[in-house]
């Protein structure tokens, strides 16, 4: 009924952090690029590259092997923009504001100060500003997709029975950050914020995807290996 103080909610916030997803620090785009070049495989080639030109004295060759270092370092540099791009995409989803009990008067807060504890009152339309278990709820539908993949909106009780190990789909009395509201209205209480939500392991697996090999890796890991079932001896030898 009271919710927290503003003392107990400074004390958290600075405890858990703000309410955001992780920020990774910022490789300017060239560096990228460039980054492509420092593969072992990448480097002998060029070599080979430069040897061909001075042995025979022909270009063909050595232009050719340059046409693919380049096509392998554009691939490669294509596959981590995705992967950001993702990430950038989920942090501009995120709500900016949220509607909170805060000393016994409701509020309205940037969504980033919302700690564990905090009650935030939800309503139709409202996007999701933490990951909390419902208090109240009356005709509740959320829109889940960008967790589940399930594309209707599926309905949320702070009375359902929930078993213990319920997948995320089927928890019904939590609503996820980030989701929306499509019906009815509710109460929650935050118990996850930031990276500890379930869209923050997500954005955190994002920041530790390894880029998979491209093609022209794989072909040479081929002719070095002799088979595609040592990839993972491939990998540490690159």
């Amino acid at each position: 009924r009271e919710g927290l103080s503003a003392a107990e909610a400074a004390r958290r916030l600075e405890r858990d952090g703000p309410n955001r997803l992780a920020e990774a620090k910022k490789e300017p785009r060239w560096r990228a690029f460039l980054r492509q070049f420092q593969d072992l495989l990448i480097i002998i080639l060029l070599i080979a590259a430069v040897i061909s030109f001075v042995v025979t004295r022909e270009w063909e060759t050595p232009v050719v092997i340059a046409l693919v270092v380049l096509l392998n370092a554009t691939i490669g540099f294509v596959q981590e923009s995705k992967a950001e791009a993702s990430l950038e995409a989920l942090k501009q989803m995120l709500v900016t504001t949220a509607t909170v009990r805060r000393a016994g008067r409701m509020v309205n807060l940037d969504a980033a100060e919302l700690v564990v504890g905090d009650v935030v009152s939800l309503q139709a339309g409202d996007r999701v500003p933490a990951e909390g278990r419902l208090l109240t709820s009356t005709g509740l539908e959320v829109q889940e997709s960008s967790l589940t993949g399930e594309a209707q909106p599926v309905s949320k009780s702070a009375t359902a029975h929930v078993d213990a190990d319920a997948a995320l789909g089927d928890r019904s009395t939590v609503a996820f950050m980030n989701t929306t509201v499509t019906r009815g209205h509710a109460e929650l209480v935050v118990t996850a914020t930031g990276m500890n939500t379930e869209i923050g392991r997500i954005a955190g697996m994002l920041h530790e995807a390894e880029p998979e090999p491209t093609p022209l890796q794989r072909q040479i890991y081929d002719l070095v290996f002799h088979s595609r079932d040592d990839y993972s001896l491939a990998a540490n030898w690159k």
